[in-house]
């Protein structure tokens, strides 16, 4: 069986520092090294970590120079993932986010 730690690097699908994670997994008050259960997938403390760590995929940083770019989710895609991160928060009745504007433009 898989412990929670892995389960919700699992979920996320985008690869982000372990660090991030077992971080939210403190603040939501998780056992990362436990095994993974039903009982701990519907919990809101799971919920709340899965909601945080996809989060933190819209606010990571993009890279685009000419028609190149790294590590960069297309604009219905953030859409698509803000609509599970929103209904995630919601089920715990936490509030919603938003995607916001960049604060940067270079070149432009």
């Amino acid at each position: 069986m898989k412990t929670v730690l892995q389960a919700l690097r699992d979920e996320v699908h985008y690869p982000i520092p372990v660090g991030f994670v077992e971080n939210k997994l403190i603040e939501r008050q998780l056992d990362g090294d436990v095994e993974y259960s039903y009982e701990i997938a519907q919990s809101n403390e799971w919920k709340g970590a899965l909601a945080d760590c996809l989060y933190s995929l819209l606010q990571a940083v993009n890279y685009s120079e000419s028609d190149k770019s790294v590590g960069v989710l297309s604009d219905k895609d953030k859409e698509r993932l803000l609509v599970r991160i929103n209904s995630l928060y919601k089920s715990i009745g936490e509030a919603t986010v938003n995607l916001g504007q960049p604060m940067v433009y270079i070149g432009e």
